[in-house]
């Protein structure tokens, strides 16, 4: 589904062109172009009241209605390991130059690397164990939490200035093939990801959604509507 951005109203599938480029809005009597419109398309029979496996929608509590998911894989255990094994032998190693006496100081240094490794594992693993993503639409943006308990990054979008949702290549590599991730680009251009580690079918869910919150942001005067 694409709606006109003047009037919000759907435009049916006999009155755009893909091909073209153009979506002609009746009520208007304006031609868009289709590609700007199709950037905010809602699937037909979207439901935002059943999302995937693994995604749970937040009531509104006060702090805006929204949708939480977790990280975890079964890949965790194979990261367990790899990183028991890292620590273990890293760590031996660092102990015993830090513990010599004679240990230039360079050699001391030149271990602080492999530690700072195995922290970056130990917090991998934190977070696919017990971190979690949290998406809140609140006063018209947007906001997202990503961490453990209450430790994590914050972003927010408002949702005025949101220009595409879409899933898209993040241009990170991962096992030969390329990591995609919801891209949330706004009017100055800046693209950033949300979603990376969730399957295809939880990042669409969260690009319908994103979508229709725009669609129905009331606060929305100019640009694309959803």
């Amino acid at each position: 589904m694409i709606y006109c951005p003047d009037c919000r109203e759907e435009i049916p599938v006999e009155d755009f062109n893909v091909s073209t480029d153009i979506a002609f809005c009746r009520r208007c009597g304006k031609n868009h172009r289709y590609s700007a419109l199709a950037d905010f398309e809602v699937r037909a029979g979207f439901r935002p009241d059943r999302p995937p496996r693994g995604m749970r929608v937040l009531p509104d509590d006060g702090t805006g209605e929204g949708i939480v998911f977790r990280y975890f894989s079964h890949a965790v255990w194979i990261l367990c390991f790899f990183a028991v094994f890292w620590c273990g032998v890293t760590g031996t190693l660092t102990v015993a130059v830090w513990c010599a006496g004679n240990s230039p100081w360079f050699a001391k240094l030149f271990m602080l690397p492999f530690q700072l490794i195995g922290i970056g594992f130990l917090f991998g693993i934190a977070m696919m164990l017990f971190g979690r993503s949290e998406l809140r639409f609140r006063d018209g943006a947007l906001e997202m939490f990503s961490g453990i308990g209450r430790i994590g990054r914050r972003r927010r979008w408002e949702l005025a200035d949101i220009r595409k949702v879409a899933v898209e290549p993040t241009g990170i590599q991962q096992n030969g093939r390329q990591v995609e991730g919801v891209a949330i680009v706004t009017a100055d251009g800046r693209r950033r990801f949300i979603g990376r580690s969730l399957d295809a079918e939880k990042q669409q869910f969260l690009v319908n959604l994103i979508r229709q919150k725009i669609r129905l942001n009331d606060s929305r005067k100019s640009g694309y509507w959803a």
